[in-house]
């Protein structure tokens, strides 16, 4: 909360700044100290409680709950001011201003406060899993990545450590069934179950056991591998039944709509600074290396209907016999190919300016025009080949339901580090759990990656 006091007041500050450098300074009329230091943001604090952002929770929840409450404080405390200080809201400049700074100092500051919190191991909470399988192995990974997440692993409890792929890294407390008498000893008040092929008699009798000494409880159901984001929880209270309903967003043409205005919107503002880049590009392969400039290639796009992907071309004009040779040559290079599809280290087809703007992406950057076209979007499933369509298999339909896109899941969880198999469990989840908020986190972590260059060959 005191994190979100200061955006809000330093965003309250800034935009008076900005209002009193463009306007009339005669009649312009600063706030009142109660409105400024009090009033304004506690509305804001207000959103932000009711949200639960001050609790636990995956970073991706919490980013967009920010941004709903910001909207939402803003439009309460604009018309609390026009009714109680209307002369500071006669122009459009302190509304857009204090919008503006309310947004970048509200995210900023919060995600500095995360990063020191997560860095020096600050505010954690002590917790304990139950269950040390795969699952428990996934989520203590999610724990330690995600900065909406502070836990702090006291130990776990499993009856097999010695099958358990996480047992030499947390303390073995004890097994399952020691559950409600090890929770009491160690005063720990939340709890993690992570076994989800339990059946229903025994996790009700686990929960039962560790309830009454806990404050929170948190399991994993049998529900690993379909789709869990805008899962919409309903309680028949009568009848003790949870009923989880499915949303096929990518389905629905409200989100068509809003995923192709978000596409064209951002590509608009990075267009300029990207022509300039290309040009450079551009003049830089055609000094190099004889042919063209661009390596337009049949990709597969919505609907299963192939298009012209637009990239800066990399390689050698001849590539495809340079690589057969290659391959014929190399029986390592020929089982790295048949895996990844691609050459993770020495690759003969690929130019010396190639290396550098696959290194850095910049190979990829005339796809923006397909993304205007509107055969591509900024973020989706990876492109892929019409000879690779055999290969997806029954991922296909599901990956064709939306169009590829210039990053994606496979670009921030590893590029060309993982498998071709691996890519299309990747693409597939996209689809099943899209969002507006799922597309903001992978250009956010794409631009990470591409500074340093992780996995690209």
């Amino acid at each position: 909360m005191l994190a979100d006091y200061i955006a809000i007041l330093l965003a309250e500050k800034s935009a008076m700044w900005v209002t009193a450098l463009l306007v009339d300074a005669g009649r312009y009329e600063r706030l009142a100290s109660s409105y400024t230091y009090f009033w304004i943001p506690v509305i804001f604090i207000l959103f932000y409680f009711r949200s639960n952002i001050y609790h636990m929770r995956p970073i991706l929840d919490k980013i967009r709950d920010i941004f709903y409450c910001t909207c939402n404080g803003l439009v309460v405390s604009l018309l609390f001011l026009y009714f109680a200080h209307k002369n500071i809201v006669d122009s459009v400049v302190f509304p857009v201003a204090f919008a503006i700074c309310a947004f970048v100092l509200g995210y900023a500051i919060r995600y500095v406060y995360w990063r020191c919190l997560k860095s020096w191991h600050l505010l954690y909470e002590p917790v304990i899993l139950i269950g040390a399988g795969k699952t428990a192995e996934k989520a203590l990974r999610f724990y330690e990545q995600d900065l909406g997440y502070r836990y702090d692993v006291l130990g776990l409890l499993e009856d097999f450590p010695q099958q358990s792929p996480v047992a030499g890294t947390y303390p073995v407390l004890g097994g399952m069934w020691d559950a409600g008498r090890i929770v009491q000893e160690t005063g720990v008040k939340t709890v993690v179950i992570t076994a989800p092929g339990l059946a229903k008699e025994q996790l009700q009798k686990l929960i039962s056991q560790v309830q009454p000494h806990v404050r929170n409880i948190s399991f994993v159901p049998d529900l690993l591998g379909t789709q869990v984001m805008g899962v919409e929880a309903n309680v028949f209270f009568t009848e003790e039944m949870l009923v989880l309903k499915l949303r096929n967003n990518l389905a629905r043409r409200k989100n068509i709509f809003v995923k192709r205005v978000f596409d064209l919107l951002l590509s608009a503002v990075i267009l300029l600074p990207v022509l300039a880049v290309m040009l450079c590009v551009a003049i830089a392969i055609r000094c190099e290396s004889k042919g063209p400039v661009f390596f337009n290639a049949r990709r597969i796009g919505k609907h299963g209907r192939e298009f012209l992907c637009y990239k800066f071309r990399s390689m050698y004009m001849n590539a495809d016999g340079i690589l057969e040779n290659y391959l014929t040559e190399n029986a390592e290079a020929r089982a790295e190919w048949n895996e990844f599809q691609k050459l993770k280290g020495y690759d003969p087809r690929v130019t010396r300016v190639g290396r550098i703007i696959r290194r850095t992406s910049l190979d990829e950057l005339p796809q923006i025009l397909n993304v205007l076209l509107g055969n591509m979007s900024l973020v989706g499933p990876r492109p892929y080949l019409p000879r690779e369509k055999e290969k997806m298999g029954s991922h296909f339909d599901t990956i064709c339901m939306t169009t590829p896109g210039i990053t994606g899941l496979w670009q921030v969880s590893g590029r060309s580090d993982v498998s071709f198999a691996g890519r299309l469990h990747l693409d597939e989840w996209y689809v099943h759990n899209w969002s507006v908020w799922v597309d903001v986190m992978c250009l956010f972590k794409t631009v990470k990656i591409v500074v340093f260059g992780k996995g690209a060959y």
